[in-house]
């Protein structure tokens, strides 16, 4: 049976506006890189962390659409296809593939894990070309090679590991993509209110499942003030991070708002360097970081001479 791809979104859109929220999302990713570095050592159950923070961010994001008019009203006209599709958004980008990361995490090593992770908005592009009829020409092509590139430069590419661990790994990353793409989607014809609480707070809600049936629940009356402070904070981040994206994803193709927070690293690397007043860079790793910008700098040109200031983006 032949696939379908999405229909194109209808909605008017600003490119300007896009590209500014993605390049805010990639300072927001820096920062929530660093911090959660710090918080992760806090907790022995790296699933436990993650499902809590994510919490945060989905009770946030569950207030507009309980007490804005206007999202109760749209979530009553919802027919059960688009409940359907809004519960299947919460099933592979808010919930499973986080359990499949950290899982995946354990089995098999950081660089693989980084490597895998940074394929990510390749995947999103090839989804969004597919199921969104995205057409973001050749030079962004290359462009997304030359950051694949740049994220990958420094890493040891001797310590890659194809085990279960990858394969999980490599899963959740195509849950991720795919998550991306579904709720592109979605904001054609839904708010992004609805859409963000759907990931997020629906996902919250399989996640806390899954903890309570893997007998992690009593874990969480034990949490000192230190780790209840961390997940706020965290969640807090995630929920910049969330609003973020989806602006981001609302205004521009999926394809470049997912690529170019991959330049997160270049803020990380700036806060560590604040932190600790000092910062070792390997000639690989100032390569990286240089091709990331060109390439980033490169997809935003591109991206805002080719797109309309308002109208649909992103689509043949």
């Amino acid at each position: 049976m032949k696939v379908q791809p999405f229909a194109a979104p209808q909605h008017a859109t600003n490119p300007k506006v896009g590209y500014l929220f993605a390049a805010l999302n990639a300072v927001v990713s820096g920062i929530a890189i660093y911090v959660n570095s710090q918080g992760v050592k806090l907790f022995s159950d790296a699933t436990l962390y993650t499902t809590l923070k994510n919490a945060v961010t989905g009770l946030v994001l569950l207030l507009p659409v309980l007490f804005l008019a206007r999202c109760r009203n749209e979530l009553r006209r919802l027919d059960p296809r688009q409940w359907g599709w809004l519960l299947l958004l919460a099933l592979i980008g808010g919930s499973i593939p986080y359990l499949l990361f950290f899982r995946g995490l354990q089995l098999t090593t950081p660089v693989t894990s980084s490597v895998l992770n940074h394929a990510q908005f390749l995947l999103v592009a090839v989804l969004a070309l597919l199921f969104l009829r995205e057409r973001v020409g050749l030079a962004v092509w290359a462009a997304l090679a030359v950051l694949f590139v740049g994220a990958s430069l420094g890493a040891n590419l001797h310590a890659l590991r194809w085990n279960e661990g990858a394969w999980l790994l490599a899963l959740s990353t195509l849950f991720f993509a795919a998550g991306v793409v579904l709720a592109k989607r979605l904001l054609s014809t839904l708010s992004m209110e609805t859409v963000m609480a759907a990931k997020m707070s629906l996902g919250s809600v399989f996640l806390l499942a899954y903890v309570a049936a893997t007998g992690r629940v009593t874990a969480i009356g034990v949490l000192s003030g230190a780790q209840w402070r961390f997940v706020l904070v965290t969640g807090l981040i995630l929920l910049a991070f969330t609003v973020t994206a989806f602006v981001a994803l609302r205004h521009i193709p999926a394809t470049t708002a997912t690529a170019i927070p991959v330049a997160a690293p270049l803020i990380t690397a700036a806060l560590v360097a604040i932190n600790s007043g000092a910062l070792t860079l390997r000639i690989s790793d100032v390569a990286g970081l240089t091709l990331m910008v060109v390439a980033v700098a490169a997809i935003v040109f591109v991206g805002l001479r080719r797109e309309p200031r308002i109208g649909n983006v992103g689509v043949a």
